[in-house]
């Protein structure tokens, strides 16, 4: 009894290293088996060909889609700043306008105030 234990556990082993070895070698599946089945075989690579593609093409569409949020954050901002200096110099106008017509004398200023520093040391 022993020694059919024994047997049938060395044909065992002996199986998965043949299974393991023709699988290292590429000797899987047969020419026949591609001959049998040639429509089937053709058929799942192409679905999976159709899969593969359509994973790359969603991908890179939520790559398109990150960066074109991005770009629009930053023209969201742009418009936002040029929203502000034209009201700004349409609120300028205006007032210049009113003083204008109330003949005061007063006109926009050219260049920015001018601001003075000193230092601490000095006595």
């Amino acid at each position: 009894m022993m020694l059919f234990a024994k047997i049938k556990k060395s044909k065992a082993s002996l199986q998965l290293s043949d299974a393991a070895s023709r699988a290292a070698h590429g000797r899987v599946v047969s020419s026949r088996f591609f001959k049998k089945y040639f429509f089937q075989t053709t058929f799942i690579v192409c679905l999976i060909m159709v899969y593969i593609s359509n994973r790359y093409d969603c991908v890179t569409g939520m790559e398109t889609i990150t960066a074109l949020q991005s770009e629009l954050a930053i023209v969201k901002t742009e418009l936002q700043s040029e929203r502000s200096a034209y009201m700004s110099s349409t609120r300028e106008s205006a007032m210049q306008a009113l003083v204008d017509t109330l003949h005061l004398g007063l006109g926009i200023q050219e260049c920015p105030p001018y601001q003075l520093s000193y230092a601490d040391d000095i006595r």
